[in-house]
């Protein structure tokens, strides 16, 4: 009776609890994008240049998991992350 109410809660767990990787790989997406605009309006210095780089490999290395997933699974884990 325990590892059956065990297992039900494991299961439960696992359906309501969003994937935070995914999540910190939709951020890291977002600040990029929002510094990618901002240069598109001022002019790029070697400093703007190099936070650019860091973001690009933060996003890649956040989102390196996600690369061949399916859009509609995207869509689900980027639901779940709002």
């Amino acid at each position: 009776m325990k590892k059956a109410i065990f297992l039900a809660f494991i299961f439960l767990a696992g359906c309501s609890s969003k994937d935070e990787q995914f999540c910190n790989c939709l951020i890291a997406g977002e600040e990029l994008n929002e510094f990618s605009k901002k240069l598109l309006t001022e002019e790029v210095t070697q400093a703007k240049a190099a936070k650019l780089k860091l973001l690009k490999a933060s996003q890649k290395k956040a989102c390196a998991e996600y690369q061949t997933m399916m859009g509609d699974e995207m869509l689900t884990l980027k639901a779940e992350c709002n």
